[in-house]
């Protein structure tokens, strides 16, 4: 059998190898100064961030400083509040004493003082209890006394109205008496004068 492919294995080698692209040299220095300038650029960025920390860091430094002071000045007024605290409460807490002590004789003085006066309430009712006893005894004794002093006064009206009776009997009497001593005066001077006449009559005669 005969091979029907002529060709040389350099030939095929040749034919499939890959063809690197040339550029032209003004695109390739084109392509570095672009590549310099972006270098160039980064690099400024870099120095400027770099600037930026070194500032950052000041600040920061700075305010951990400030913040190292206000701590130490917040655990001055932490250690001076908690000395004011300690004096207050102390001094609450004598005070607090004292007052449990005044309320405990106060409360004593007040248990005595309730006693005392129950003690007088009690003195007090019985009083009262005997008082209204004497009320009503005197109350029964008076109305008593005023209906027989009442039965008195009736009979002393009755009896005055008797004696009035009486007396205006006897006066009527009186008056008749009177008047008949009046018309036996006038008969007894009517009586003289006839006599009179009589007698100086007999001596003309």
């Amino acid at each position: 059998m005969t091979n029907e492919n002529t060709g040389s294995p350099d030939a095929e080698k040749t034919e499939k190898s890959p063809q690197v692209p040339v550029k032209p040299l003004s695109q390739v220095l084109t392509e570095v100064e672009d590549n310099i300038r972006t270098a160039i650029n980064a690099a400024k960025k870099a120095v400027e961030a770099a600037k930026q920390a070194k500032q950052a860091s000041a600040a920061t430094a700075k305010a951990a400083g400030e913040a190292v002071k206000r701590a130490e000045e917040t655990q001055q007024a932490g250690n001076k509040y908690v000395q004011d605290t300690t004096r207050v409460s102390q001094e609450s807490a004598a005070k607090a004493e004292e007052a449990a002590k005044s309320a405990n004789e106060s409360a004593k003085e007040a248990a005595n003082m309730a006693q005392q006066a129950e003690s007088q309430a009690q003195i007090a009712a019985q009083a009262y209890k005997r008082a209204s006893y004497a009320a009503k005894e005197a109350a029964e004794t008076a109305a008593k006394e005023s209906e027989e002093i009442a039965i008195r006064a009736k009979d002393a009206v009755q009896a005055a109205e008797r004696a009035s009776d009486q007396t205006a009997k006897r006066a009527e009497e009186a008056s008749a008496a009177s008047r008949e001593a009046i018309e036996l005066k006038a008969v007894m001077q009517n009586f003289s004068k006839s006599d009179k006449n009589i007698s100086t009559g007999v001596d003309r005669s």
